[in-house]
């Protein structure tokens, strides 16, 4: 039970956080405050997180930063070391573990909102903000 209601809340916000009017503002706050429902309800510090997600992101739950041929091999990314980053608040490939044992799959679910946002509480509680470069 408090699972499916996790689940709705979780459709909920990222419905909200996606018609919301504020999303189209975000440029000019440079935040993403059609997601803060979401990250105060994951626990994580709203106005950092927000900030955050307009940094690495531009406020797309589904952005990432590399590029693939047809044979699933990277052919490019940002990052020098061959990694690269998902979802909302850009999470490193390299929390492929952490990402399995929060969500329970594989890297691609921090292309979702509720793993990615699960994933950085993780990462918030084990080293803070630092994760982020800040």
């Amino acid at each position: 039970m408090a699972r499916q209601v996790r689940h709705i809340a979780i459709a909920v916000i990222t419905i909200l956080a996606v018609l919301s009017p504020t999303t189209a503002h975000a440029k000019k706050q440079e935040r993403c405050l059609g997601f803060e429902q979401a990250f105060a309800f994951y626990g994580l510090p709203v106005k950092e997180f927000s900030f955050i997600a307009y940094r690495e992101s531009r406020c797309r739950v589904d952005a990432i930063n590399a590029r693939w041929d047809e044979n699933g091999n990277i052919i490019w990314t940002l990052n020098k070391n061959g990694t690269y980053d998902s979802g909302l608040l850009q999470i490193n490939s390299s929390w492929k573990s952490v990402t399995r044992k929060v969500c329970g799959g594989g890297i691609e679910l921090l292309r979702t909102l509720d793993c990615n946002l699960r994933v950085a509480r993780y990462l918030y509680d084990n080293g803070g903000l630092g994760h982020w470069g800040m």
